[in-house]
């Protein structure tokens, strides 16, 4: 066990000292590894930088008061105030200071409104959901109103994402304050692990790191957002207070209620995020409960607590088997399968868009993310998973002992992170959110079990290091936390609101907005009313000439002659012979020198001459329902948008988002008219 513990602090010390997203080829690994590279390359110059000051900080402090032991004259916190609490109140306090903290960065920083597509989409299908419906119905008019990140069922569109954040999403609508769901789940998240950290490792780690997880900027942006991580958070962070509790009750109905709620945490976990739920899920079962078992429940006294857990997550497989069934085909295939096809799945394999994500690439992404972590997690100078491999390095027994859950709670999501092949990128390496409050909680171990030790040479260094590292962290995290919520959001959609207000004056029958995008967004959104899988939709688009494609798309709607013949080959990256034209600021298509546009090539480039604004940044503002007074829809051209229409285009609208002017909301025949050359009738 200490071997393995020195082996994993070894691996984790290189991770942060060597630059090992290099592996990452972007000819190989396309723009996501491109992007991860150039972020992790920052990433490493700021840690090894800031590592090498403080360590020379560290010891020029120590040999000028070498004698001096460091517990309160590098890191002095009001200890008295922090340990009176009782744990739960502690937990309480905790949680309401990262619920505020997530909130006003989700007010100001995020302007309340979603930060990507991804969220976007979800939140729109939750709008859906609130509506009483399961889809979006789309009719004849499926192009003009699907989306990015959503796939078209027999019923209608809907996003690919599990069920249970939806639905939080779709409470939040309800209550008007989708914006506050995040924030919400953050502070229990928080209170939960913190309570969590205090009964594993002591007062003193365990509420070092509490307060660490209240002042993290990773921690706290990604929980204010409408991401569905902070349900994982959440849901794995009660499970693991659900899980001791039940631990530490007797067999009777306190410790089967205990179990019940802990199956009921892991259903929610996995309903949130399948993948990351059940894995971490099972670790900390097992973790908690596994040397019970083998030492305190004999004669099979385990089996009911194991029996309650499986009652509480029936009702949440049930939802999620159910959910998949009745959206996507089959109980068990999820909504990016039915989306992107079978290469969407887990394994080391090349992604749906033929990027490669092999073992050297798991290694590369896998590098780039703990050293991201390491930095982001408290803007420290030092990397503070550096202060986890000097625990485990200098520590042994900590895979044995206190350390024992937080180490397989973060380690189990790297390792499942590793055999999956997104890693994304947002306010820092976002797929390892869900292990942050495990981080933490070995940070906290490193730092409390750094200032118990002996006055040894090397432990005065290592407490000097450790406290320079916390005290810069606290206070550069502060200090980002404090400009970013001083600053009010620069929203590029923030004229949205005001447009739909224009939109909604005088509105006596429901209005129609038509969004004009770009016209590779309409090329897709005709191929996928068609019946196209986004990971063909996206090859295609990648790997040839724009005009090709729309051809391509003219012809699946209307199967007249030949096919176009196109690429679909899933290689990463673009072919030597496609260039690059710029149609309006920030819409650029692939053109081929070999492929001559036709007329209507000719009109759709046109159309995007005074710029775009993609449907996907504006429909949750206002979904197309039925019986919705203001519907956004995406602009097909004149006789397309009649399946909108149908025929009486008097109540539309036409949205322009200028690039040199913002939003610009016209009558429908004169927008027509301004960008299609046509009267729109």
């Amino acid at each position: 066990m200490i071997l393995a513990q020195r082996l994993v602090g070894v691996a984790l010390a290189l991770s942060a000292i060597l630059p090992v997203h290099r592996l990452l080829d972007p000819r190989d690994t396309g723009p996501a590894g491109a992007a991860t590279r150039d972020v992790a390359e920052a990433s490493w110059l700021l840690g090894v930088s800031g590592t090498l000051i403080v360590v020379t900080l560290a010891w020029v402090a120590m040999r000028m008061q070498p004698q001096t032991r460091t517990t309160g004259g590098v890191v002095r916190l009001p200890w008295d105030a922090v340990r009176g609490p009782t744990p739960g109140s502690f937990a309480i306090l905790t949680g309401c200071i990262a619920t505020l903290g997530s909130g006003i960065l989700a007010s100001r920083a995020h302007g309340r409104a979603p930060t990507t597509v991804d969220e976007m989409a979800q939140l729109l299908h939750a709008a859906i959901v609130a509506d009483g419906r399961l889809t979006l119905p789309t009719g004849d008019a499926a192009a003009a109103l699907v989306l990015q990140n959503g796939v078209l069922t027999h019923e209608g569109w809907v996003s690919i994402y599990p069920p249970l954040h939806t639905l939080l999403l779709a409470i939040g609508l309800t209550l008007g304050a989708a914006w506050l769901v995040g924030p919400i789940l953050t502070g229990i998240a928080t209170g939960a692990s913190a309570w969590t950290l205090e009964r594993l490792m002591g007062k003193g780690a365990g509420r070092l790191s509490g307060l660490l997880l209240c002042v993290s900027p990773f921690w706290l942006l990604v929980g204010g957002s409408h991401l569905s991580h902070s349900s994982a958070a959440a849901a794995l962070a009660l499970m693991s207070v659900a899980c001791l509790r039940a631990r530490d009750a007797t067999m009777g109905r306190a410790g089967l209620a205990w179990a019940a709620l802990a199956g009921a945490a892991m259903g929610m976990a996995v309903s949130s995020r399948p993948w990351i739920g059940l894995v971490c899920s099972v670790v900390i079962v097992l973790g908690v409960w596994g040397p019970e078992v083998a030492v305190r429940d004999r004669r099979c006294a385990w089996i009911p607590r194991f029996g309650a857990m499986a009652v509480g997550g029936l009702p949440f497989a049930m939802l999620l088997l159910g959910w998949n069934a009745v959206l996507f085909g089959h109980p068990l295939r999820l909504g990016y399968s039915a989306t992107f096809g079978p290469s969407h799945g887990l394994g080391w394999h090349p992604d749906p868009w033929g990027n490669r994500y092999g073992f050297v690439e798991a290694i590369g992404y896998t590098g780039a993310d703990l050293l991201q972590l390491g930095v982001r997690l408290l803007e420290s100078p030092l990397p503070v998973t550096l202060l986890v491999a000097l625990l485990l390095l200098m520590m042994p027994g900590v895979f044995a002992g206190r350390g024992r859950l937080p180490a397989l709670w973060a380690g189990s999501i790297v390792a499942a992170n590793a055999l999956y092949w997104h890693h994304g990128i947002h306010f820092g390496p976002r797929m390892l959110y869900e292990s942050v409050p495990a981080w933490m909680g070995l940070v906290g171990l490193a730092a409390t079990s750094a200032f118990e030790a002996g006055d040894g040479s090397g432990r005065r260094f290592a407490r000097w290091v450790v406290g320079m590292t916390l005290t810069a962290g606290i206070v550069l995290s502060l200090s980002t936390l404090a400009g970013i919520a001083g600053s009010v959001a620069s929203d590029p959609l923030g004229e949205n609101e005001a447009v739909t207000a224009m939109a909604a004056e005088d509105a006596v029958t429901p209005r129609v907005v038509f969004v004009h995008g770009s016209w590779a967004s309409r090329v897709s959104a005709r191929l996928a009313a068609a019946g196209m899988r986004r990971d063909s939709i996206e090859t295609a688009l990648r790997r040839n000439d724009l005009c090709r494609v729309d051809q391509f798309a003219r012809w699946r709607a209307s199967p007249i002659g030949p096919a176009p013949d196109l690429d679909f080959d899933p290689q990463p990256g673009s072919p030597a012979e496609l260039q690059t034209r710029t149609l309006s600021p920030g819409n650029r298509i692939r053109v081929s020198a070999d492929v001559e546009a036709d007329a209507t090539c000719m009109r759709e480039a046109r159309a995007d001459r005074l710029g775009v604004l993609d449907l996907e940044l504006v429909a949750w503002r206002a979904p197309a329902l039925p019986d919705a007074k203001i519907r956004y829809v995406r602009d097909l051209g004149p006789g397309a948008n009649l399946r909108v229409t149908a025929a009486d285009p008097s109540s539309a609208v036409v949205w322009i988002d200028r690039a040199d002017g913002g939003p610009l909301l016209l009558p429908y025949r004169e927008g027509m008219q301004l960008l299609w050359g046509g009267p729109g009738d």
